[in-house]
């Protein structure tokens, strides 16, 4: 996060590989002063020394052409590498997507969540993808909405054509709902929306 930061996580790597680096110049911004380009190089680099300064320093120059130069603020929202999520970020992918979330609602939770997060809108459409195909058991829509159904438990009930042996009709409800209504047998409320989300699927 920072220039020292950098240069010290260098030098320290070089230092393992038994190398020295040393830093060669700095670039500073016109508006803020603060370092945004740093070149870094190998100690033997740069032209030979003299005798007089070989015998004040002891470093016997070798023109190394070895240079690495490390840039601030790079935007790094356009390599796909860093822009993967976490476990725990394609977890609430899921879940915001099954509360009918779009991809940008969910991007800005995420980024809430995880302030580092590089990820794009289009990432999360195709984690959706992802996760919908990993879901998607059955050829038909039905036999989808069925199997999901199933694996979160829902309670539901199905009716076949006789004649066709095709699934005709679904009722289902959550499992929270049923524990309400057991609890409370005299009170029953239905939402049209699953009507219509019915007529969608099928």
């Amino acid at each position: 996060m920072s220039e020292e930061a950098l240069v010290g996580w260098v030098k320290s790597i070089a230092l393992d590989n038994g190398y020295i680096v040393v830093k060669r110049r700095t670039k500073k911004s016109k508006t803020t002063g603060s370092v945004i380009k740093v070149w870094l190089m190998c100690d033997r680099g740069g032209e030979h020394n003299r005798i007089a300064i070989l015998r004040r320093s002891g470093i016997k120059k070798n023109s190394c052409p070895f240079q690495l130069i490390g840039l601030y603020n790079e935007n790094l929202e356009g390599h796909p590498y860093v822009r993967g999520f976490t476990q725990e970020e394609e977890d609430m992918v899921e879940n915001l997507t099954e509360r009918h979330m779009d991809p940008r609602n969910i991007l800005s939770s995420i980024k809430k969540h995880n302030p580092a997060n590089v990820s794009i809108s289009r990432d999360v459409y195709n984690l959706q993808q992802k996760i919908k195909n990993k879901k998607k058991f059955g050829d038909t829509p039905m036999q989808v909405l069925e199997n999901v159904l199933h694996s979160q438990r829902y309670v539901y009930y199905t009716r076949d054509d006789i004649e066709t042996n095709v699934m005709e009709d679904i009722f289902f409800y959550h499992p929270k709902s049923y524990c309400w209504w057991r609890a409370f047998p005299h009170i029953l409320m239905m939402d049209a929306v699953y009507f219509h989300l019915f007529k969608l699927l099928a």
